[in-house]
């Protein structure tokens, strides 16, 4: 076990006592000393000092009904105090956002892409037009303290690549060295469905569950799996991408491919291996006609989610996560969400469902924004230097 040092004790207690204002603020200062065990003392010492750096601010005085006269000032996450950045890229869709301290959008903006084969252009042109997206901002608190990367495939975290991305016919791409041509910030880079999970269990439904499992449905199927807190990877960071998976299709019939039988391909009636470009617009196209009463698109998505919920027991049956996610655009369409859970309760008793199944409504953007605040929290050097007793130079207002 590395040594730690009392420098590095200290700075530890910042992070912890920062991340309780902004996973469970405004809290009181009682609460967060109940909640990470520290001191009273400690507290108020860490307060101050993030305070006086300008990380958080006191808001207004609440009182303590139990005790008469009594008072307790909430502390909160100062918005402007810093700002994240984020690109998100799938075949179903690809975004980039500015985002202050709290994970509220300031900045958007959709891409369009008419051909998504080129890696290197596509990556440059999201982290160029966020380069333009900061430099019209006219808040200078806007340059972000971190970008935050979440696509498709497997990606290596530790050297910002990827790997390989199968529904965009990518492979070894060096995220950081593209990106870095535009933003001068720390960067950090996972699949969408790791950066889904992930945000779940630090922001929101699964907090504090060890063992979660998540699948992603959208024009083709992810899935990730978190064991004791930590996320699985697998060989080659190749966990989770179950794109030749198999699913029986009845007596005699060949088994077909997860993403041609519960992905959107599937449902979009194609067999290729991997999504075009436009195929996006015409899943969320057939999603509509299906939702304003096309029975035959409606039986369609049905049987898609039918085979997604085949899957989902399966894995349950294997691995007992504590619990279990469904989450992306396929999941906003009635007719699939119905298949879905439909075949889970053929095989699963309800009680089971209420209690560990979840369906998330987080976009991949919204997760690629989560990601880059968890990592300024909790792994950020550069971000936690700030932290340090003797960086005495506040954050100026905006």
């Amino acid at each position: 076990m590395p040594y730690r040092t009392q420098a590095d004790s200290r700075l530890s207690n910042r992070r912890r006592v920062l991340a309780e204002i902004h996973l469970d603020g405004p809290i009181p200062r009682s609460k967060i000393a109940t909640n990470t065990g520290l001191t009273p003392a400690s507290i108020s010492r860490i307060t101050r000092d993030l305070i006086g750096i300008g990380l958080i601010e006191e808001g207004d005085a609440i009182a303590d009904e139990p005790r008469v006269g009594r008072k307790f000032v909430d502390l909160r996450i100062r918005p402007d105090s810093c700002h994240v950045s984020a690109i998100a890229i799938n075949a179903f869709r690809q975004d980039v956002v500015v985002a202050d301290f709290t994970n509220r959008i300031i900045a958007h903006r959709r891409m369009h892409f008419s051909d998504l084969g080129d890696a290197e252009a596509v990556i440059d042109t999201c982290a160029s037009t966020l380069a333009q997206m900061i430099d019209e901002l006219s808040v200078r608190r806007c340059v972000p303290a971190l970008c935050g990367i979440a696509l498709t495939g497997a990606v290596d975290t530790g050297a910002n690549r990827l790997r390989s991305a199968p529904a965009l016919g990518w492979s070894d791409v060096d995220l950081e060295a593209i990106v870095s041509r535009h933003l001068d910030c720390p960067i950090y880079s996972d699949n969408i469905p790791n950066a889904k999970n992930l945000a779940a269990r630090c922001f929101g439904q699964t907090r504090k569950a060890d063992h979660v499992l998540l699948f992603n449905a959208s024009l083709a199927i992810g899935c990730s799996l978190m064991i004791e807190g930590r996320l699985f990877r697998g060989n080659e960071d190749r966990a989770g991408m179950i794109e030749s998976m198999r699913i029986p299709q009845g007596a005699g019939g060949d088994p077909l491919r997860v993403d041609q039988v519960a992905g959107g391909i599937g449902v979009l009636g194609e067999s290729k291996e991997r999504p075009d470009a436009g195929d996006a617009e015409r899943l969320v196209d057939l999603i509509d006609k299906a939702g304003a009463g096309d029975d035959a698109l409606c039986e369609r998505l049905e049987r898609a989610g039918q085979s997604l919920g085949m899957v989902v027991v399966n894995a349950d049956s294997l691995l007992h996560p504590d619990r279990l996610l469904l989450s992306g655009p396929l999941l906003d369409a009635p007719a699939y969400r119905k298949g879905v859970l439909e075949e889970i309760a053929r095989w699963m008793p309800q009680r089971w469902i209420d209690e560990r199944l979840s369906i998330v409504s987080m976009t991949s953007c919204e997760a690629a924004q989560s990601l880059a605040i968890h990592e300024l929290l909790f792994r950020d050097e550069r971000f936690a230097w700030k932290m340090r007793p003797s960086s005495s130079n506040p954050i100026p207002s905006t």
